[in-house]
């Protein structure tokens, strides 16, 4: 059996994470994520959502699991997610990122 302060040590961790982590939009397909420096935010597609992702802020890195390349967004630039697999995204400094379906990317 745990001792009770791990459990609280556990719980404050939590609270603390919960408080701190990126907010996610809300519909899970499109919107506006802010992640502060090293944050990361990450998704499992299935190819088929049709969504784009533009770093509007910052400076953002990506990867796709099926992809040997990684990728460098600077504010402005887009990159379709249109492949299947898992795709992590980590920001090498606060940033700001807009998923949007990709016939409404302009």
């Amino acid at each position: 059996m745990q001792s009770m302060s791990a459990l609280t040590r556990r719980g404050w961790l939590s609270t603390l994470w919960n408080q701190l982590r990126p907010e996610v939009p809300t519909d899970a397909e499109t919107g506006a994520v802010a992640l502060f420096q090293g944050a990361l935010w990450s998704r499992h597609l299935d190819g088929s959502e049709g969504l784009s992702l533009t770093c509007t802020e910052g400076q953002l890195w990506l990867t796709f699991e099926s992809d040997p390349r990684d990728y460098i967004l600077e504010p402005g630039s887009t990159l379709r997610l249109a492949k299947p697999g898992l795709v992590v995204v980590q920001a090498t400094r606060p940033s700001r990122m807009r998923l949007a379906k990709a016939s409404h990317v302009a």
